[in-house]
């Protein structure tokens, strides 16, 4: 009995001091670290299963991408395991075939369907709850994270309103595990001028492709009611952006400094902020000495790129929230109270 006791009150002393940090922080390890200049994914996940949420953000991503790119699917990956086993198929008889051959065959092809993915990598973060996925790097640059992760989501969301209005979706990629997927299209440092650095990189860059792509879109995409008096004001109106800030053992930084920082780094005039429905999010995602860098498309509008909230009906996403069963609650309060309220503060400096 009182061994069990100090089991549950965890250390073997000091009362129960530290008894949240002991429930989701494990050790911290060299090997935590997400390595400087990596490219991938931030996933949430139910607690005890961040190697199968990665894995199964892993497939849906290589779906995706394969897609993007036929030329590097691997159309032999499926059929190695069928190969590496022809005296079951060999005798279809049935009197000399072996029950327990049949059974390796299907255990090997098993096992290379749950085999981890050649483009992305499980990377252990020694949390409960969040792991992290890495891309290859020469994959990476061809498509970032951030657009992979998009692509995703944006066929989830779909999925869902072609359900609702009566049509089959066909194969909408799902997960029972994954919860939330934060692209990670740079890695730096948890210091001020190396997110900043990093920062200032990736707006440049994205900001002015979305600028760049709005332009060339509007042309085509014009109708004879967008022909109007109104017309001239809408290709003028202001492209809009936000910050999104959540911090994971990490207590050296601080929220507001770095929301105001990563804001001033948007061009002046041409952007403002927009805490509802942003054209571009900027998603800041320091975890222990590292710090995860997007530029998000539809932040908000995909839930905060919340995969299983955005493949659940109105009624089952209501239903969720009420219950409070998914970590949507909780993961608002860290990104809402970093985005929002310091976004808000950044929006009033700016002006």
């Amino acid at each position: 009995m009182g061994d069990w006791q100090k089991g549950k009150r965890g250390g073997g002393g000091g009362g129960g001091g530290g008894g949240k940090r002991g429930r989701w922080h494990k050790p911290s390890s060299s090997s935590a670290a997400i390595p400087y200049g990596t490219r991938g994914v931030v996933v949430t996940c139910e607690q005890g299963k961040e190697r199968a949420a990665c894995r199964d953000v892993a497939r849906a991503l290589d779906e995706i991408y394969e897609a993007k790119f036929p030329s590097s699917a691997n159309a032999g990956d499926g059929e190695s395991g069928d190969a590496g086993d022809p005296p079951s198929t060999a005798d279809p008889g049935g009197s000399r075939a072996d029950p327990s051959d049949a059974l390796a065959a299907e255990l090997r092809q098993l096992k290379e369907e749950k085999s981890e993915s050649r483009r992305f990598e499980y990377l252990n973060l020694d949390f409960k709850a969040c792991a992290f996925v890495r891309m290859n790097k020469e994959d990476a640059g061809k498509c970032a994270p951030s657009e992979l992760v998009h692509a995703l989501l944006e066929k989830v969301r779909d999925g869902e309103r072609v359900k609702k209005n009566g049509g089959d979706p066909g194969f909408v990629p799902r997960s029972r595990h994954v919860m939330r997927l934060v692209p990670a299209d740079d890695v730096c440092f948890a210091g001020m001028d190396e997110i900043k650095k990093a920062a200032k990189a990736l707006i440049d860059a994205r900001f002015t492709a979305f600028e760049a792509n709005r332009s060339h879109d509007s042309e085509p995409s014009k109708t004879p009611a967008d022909v109007s008096s109104d017309a001239p004001s809408e290709t003028k109106k202001k492209k809009t952006f936000a910050v999104a800030f959540a911090s994971r053992a990490n207590s050296s930084l601080k929220r507001a400094e770095v929301i105001d920082a990563v804001a001033d780094l948007v061009p002046k005039g041409e952007w403002s902020v927009d805490l509802s429905t942003p054209d571009l999010t900027i998603a800041v995602e320091v975890i222990k000495g590292t710090c995860c860098l997007s530029v998000l498309r539809e932040y908000y509008g995909m839930l905060k790129y919340n995969w299983r909230m955005l493949g659940l009906s109105d009624e089952e996403r209501a239903a969720e929230r009420a219950r409070g069963t998914t970590t949507d609650r909780n993961t608002e309060k860290t990104t809402t109270s970093g985005g929002a309220d310091d976004g808000k503060r950044a929006g009033e400096n700016d002006a």
